[in-house]
């Protein structure tokens, strides 16, 4: 059996992992397309938010300056809503990670195992005599 940290094979197995095909398989590529898809919609949002708190803070100093209520500046509103934007972002990763991700990866692991195993390893048992024999 492979171990999980490292990727190889135990010594006295006989199992390899080929894991080209398995990131060549539907499944796996499913995953990190959604995966991919969630992070690029993520990070255009947050860069945007980011890069216009920037721009307004740089060409729009007389609007960040503005008081609303009681001596409070838009600047302090946008800063707190990167903040909370980030939170949201966080529990929405999450959210789709227990619904979405995690049984996609529970569907590429068992496609992998069922498939993807490949058993062209030497026997762990059987071992080779100096003329070139094997003993059991």
């Amino acid at each position: 059996m492979a171990d999980a940290s490292t990727g190889r094979d135990e010594p006295g197995t006989t199992e390899t992992i080929d894991f080209r095909r398995i990131e060549a398989s539907a499944e796996f590529r499913e995953l990190v397309s959604r995966r991919k898809r969630f992070l690029t919609i993520a990070s255009i949002v947050v860069f945007g938010e980011f890069g216009l708190y920037l721009l307004l803070a740089a060409y729009a100093p007389g609007f960040m300056g503005t008081q609303i209520v009681d001596g409070l500046p838009v600047a302090w509103l946008a800063a707190m809503a990167q903040i909370f934007l980030t939170w949201g972002l966080t529990w929405a990763y999450l959210r789709a990670s227990e619904s979405e991700f995690e049984p996609l990866e529970e569907r590429a692991r068992r496609q992998a195992e069922a498939r993807f195993i490949r058993d062209d390893a030497p026997a762990a048992a059987e071992t080779t005599t100096p003329t070139g024999g094997s003993v059991r």
